[in-house]
């Protein structure tokens, strides 16, 4: 369901920002203004015209990012498998099948041992009676995509579901989640079959993520029912635990779910922008269970949340007229790096989704620019941290000057600090570094670390 994008001028921009990101200091957020990153660059993926709805992405171990993509909408729609480095450059794409029936739901895992394998809505070809949730393998290298003709799940209803949500479950099996004939269906496994029933909530999108901590797999999407918004259950290893928050509820950026890496807890990002009777729109971050923290202020168009590393989260949001935001949590997610707005992308008509994967450090952001259409356009987003420095006297008259590299409160180990006054500087596990000085001089340090931007402070040594 599209909607017709909305632009008030948000809290978040101009003198504004600073009063309301120190509101949020409360709940942990940095009190800094967002920072244009104008080093951010976004290159197409997909489109100009006739884009498929959903990414699916797979991160493997060696740091490659997969990425598949439709093209062909509506079908017959062909699929692609486009693959990026650790530093967000383009490697190269490869086919996954062409006639593919559907321009929906894709999902992609990366399982053990490396294998790669697609979920997707739609049919081998059109007209074919066999639609529902296709799967597709392939080694690491996302060459040679196999249709897997015996693993099919969900029967001609999932034909017509907008997106599909896969994740692996503790065990290392994978789990998929998808919305079609307005109920919501989770199946563990690939073994065909069609799943079972989880809410029967009028749903227009499904998206599932594990708790690393319990285990549990939580299943989230859209609904239309009553009440409206996103709905957030339990579907393994029993069905129950339903919650609904009260987002914007009409596509599929206004949520998204995800869990962390090595660490427990599950997180919904959502915004209730655009929800008839709310008067201060906002950006929220909900962990299911848990407590709800407001993250910004404004009606904007999408929100989503990815795995960062150590625990860490992701999130963005955004819309057309102010663009994009970005910022990530620390490790318990009690703090956050101070928000950052990056520029929209070029000829960019209207934000409405997003995806992610940042569970290596760096975040390799895909926005949809355009909801009917308009492609996905791709952006490398470094962490932000930040360097501080505190000076004394030492018995000598020289001073001494201790450089603090910190991500959201977290100490950061192994940054290089140069100065221009000695070699460089390493910092400890306290994050910490030490440099002696003569009275009166004055440094500009800069601090660089694997995956975030560099950092900069000028001290004076009075």
């Amino acid at each position: 369901m599209s909607r017709i994008p909305s632009s008030p001028r948000l809290a978040l921009l101009g003198a504004a920002a600073v009063a309301a990101l120190a509101a949020l200091a409360a709940g942990g957020v940095a009190r800094s203004a967002p920072r244009l990153v104008p080093a951010v660059r976004w290159q197409r993926l997909s489109g100009p015209n006739d884009t498929g709805q959903q990414l699916g992405l797979a991160r493997l171990e060696n740091g490659t990012l997969h990425v598949a993509w439709n093209r062909g909408n509506p079908g017959p729609t062909a699929i692609y498998d486009t693959r990026f480095s650790p530093t967000g450059a383009k490697l190269g794409t490869s086919t996954v099948v062409t006639g593919w029936s559907g321009a929906g739901g894709l999902a992609l895992l990366a399982l053990p041992g490396g294998t790669l394998r697609l979920f997707a809505t739609g049919a081998r070809k059109v007209g074919d009676a066999n639609g529902g949730v296709n799967t597709f393998t392939a080694p690491a290298s996302g060459t040679g995509w196999t249709f897997d003709s015996a693993d099919i799940w969900g029967g001609p209803p999932a034909a017509a579901a907008t997106t599909v949500g896969a994740a692996l479950a503790k065990s290392g099996d994978p789990v998929t989640a998808w919305a079609g004939a307005a109920v919501s269906n989770v199946q563990s496994g690939v073994a065909a079959g069609d799943g079972t029933p989880i809410c029967a909530c009028d749903a227009l999108t499904a998206d599932i993520a594990t708790d690393a901590g319990s285990g549990a797999v939580i299943v989230a999407g859209e609904t239309i029912g009553k009440p409206f918004g996103t709905y957030v259950e339990r579907a393994l290893p029993a069905a129950g635990g339903r919650v609904v928050l009260p987002s914007a509820a009409q596509d599929a950026g206004d949520a998204g779910i995800s869990g962390r890496i090595g660490a427990s807890g599950v997180y919904v990002a959502w915004t209730d922008g655009n929800r008839p009777g709310v008067s201060k729109p906002a950006i929220h971050l909900t962990r299911y269970g848990g407590a709800t923290r407001t993250l910004a202020r404004g009606a904007f168009t999408f929100a989503k949340v990815f795995p960062g590393p150590q625990g860490r989260l992701w999130i963005t949001w955004g819309d057309t007229t102010d663009g994009v935001f970005v910022t990530r949590s620390n490790r318990a997610v009690g703090r956050f790096e101070p928000v950052r707005k990056l520029p929209s992308p070029p000829r960019a008509s209207f934000l409405g989704n997003a995806a992610g994967e940042g569970s290596q450090g760096a975040l390799d952001l895909f926005v949809q620019q355009d909801i009917a259409g308009g492609g996905y356009w791709h952006a490398h987003v470094l962490a932000r941290d930040t360097l501080t420095a505190a000076v004394s006297k030492k018995s000598n008259g020289a001073r001494m000057v201790t450089f603090r590299v910190t991500d959201a409160g977290d100490p950061v180990a192994g940054a290089r600090i140069t100065t221009g006054h000695g070699g460089p500087l390493t910092t400890s596990a306290a994050g910490t570094a030490i440099l002696t000085l003569r009275a009166g001089t004055t440094v500009h340090a800069t601090a660089t670390a694997g995956g975030y931007a560099p950092a900069s402070a000028t001290v004076s040594a009075s």
